[in-house]
């Protein structure tokens, strides 16, 4: 090999190790990051009287020698009401990191004091603080709702069968999900999976959101005591835009769901014990015919035009044995605080 042929290769191996070369490196140093764990500031908290129901928020600052795994919990001392927030970071910053008021999951906290907590993956060290609600949040704040506070809408329709035990579709006021009133739906239809179902009209036109950012968020009740094995409740949401609401009177449920016309699914398993509250982004939501080439799904949520809110159960009768355990076994599936919101789910509102 000519003497300038070696001279060209190694001037390329040069500037090629030198461009492969960082004068600084990316993330915490080794050092940092295998240091015994330090608390560089101590855990400070913005805010610690809160009115959440006047849009208040509650932030939390303290900052640390080297990115840990923390975990702040917020624990309501009346109800047990409970929030976690957690991330992986050498700083938590007020700016960034706040609490709205709301829960994990039910049950809701109110005007108490809380307990607050920040822990540390792997770490012994434990920060302890407390604040006092003075107003607690309220949910309400969302593009449409229906809690049955006044009722059953007068434009909405119910329907069940008839033929089957306990029926339960109508409104009670003896243990809500918020507020003071809820719709009961369950009942035992033991030879059939559709109970009933409730169908109430919408109007969100002025909704500019897209479906990514529309979230459907609804209370259910299951048994308190003995769950109906494979009782589910189905959401159907019609876009619709041809047939009006009930268009035959004689039937006593809305005409925007059938199967050749834009709608849209989302089957809820209830398998649970007490109120929880589910939420749901609308474009997680299924074509209820996808092979129909005929219906166009936009899935636009300004076009939204009823909601159907139907109770359903694996059957247990002597003529349709699928689910035998559930004879005589009322299903429950009561529902509560119906609400649309945007942007996020209604706990993190």
């Amino acid at each position: 090999m000519k003497i300038k042929t070696k001279l060209i290769i190694l001037l390329g191996l040069i500037f090629f190790i030198q461009g492969c070369t960082k004068n600084g490196f990316e993330g915490p140093s080794i050092e940092n990051l295998y240091a015994d764990f330090e608390i560089n500031e101590p855990l400070k908290i913005i805010n610690t009287n809160p009115s959440f129901s006047n849009n208040e928020v509650v932030s939390f600052h303290c900052e640390f020698n080297k990115p840990v795994q923390w975990k702040i919990s917020i624990q309501g001392l009346t109800t047990t009401a409970t929030r976690e927030i957690n991330d992986f970071s050498n700083r938590i910053d007020s700016n960034i990191i706040f609490w709205s008021g709301g829960p994990s999951q039910f049950p809701f906290f109110i005007e108490e004091d809380c307990a607050i907590e920040l822990t540390f993956e792997n770490e012994i060290d434990t920060l302890r603080d407390t604040i006092t609600i003075v107003s607690a949040k309220t949910y309400e704040n969302g593009v449409w709702l229906e809690d049955f506070e006044d009722g059953f809408p007068e434009n909405g329709l119910i329907y069940y069968n008839s033929l089957g035990g306990g029926m339960t579709f109508s409104i009670e006021n003896d243990s809500a999900l918020l507020g003071n009133s809820y719709f009961k739906m369950g009942g035992r239809v033991n030879w059939d999976w559709p109970l009933g179902n409730i169908d109430l009209p919408i109007n969100i036109s002025t909704t500019s959101q897209s479906s990514d950012n529309l979230y459907i968020n609804i209370g259910i009740l299951s048994d308190l005591l003995d769950v109906h094995t494979g009782q589910f409740i189905n959401i159907l949401i019609s876009e619709e835009t041809n047939t009006p609401f009930n268009d035959n009177l004689e039937n006593n449920a809305s005409d925007l769901f059938e199967s050749t016309m834009e709608v849209y699914k989302m089957k809820i398993p209830v398998d649970w014990q007490g109120w929880q509250l589910k939420s749901f982004r609308y474009s997680d939501f299924e074509p209820i015919s996808p092979n129909n080439l005929d219906i166009n799904y936009s899935m636009n949520p300004s076009d939204i035009k009823a909601i159907r809110i139907s109770c359903q159960a694996c059957p247990s009768s002597s003529g349709n044995p699928i689910c035998p355990e559930n004879f005589d076994k009322d299903v429950r599936t009561d529902i509560d605080h119906i609400i649309f919101t945007l942007n996020s789910n209604l706990l993190d509102q």
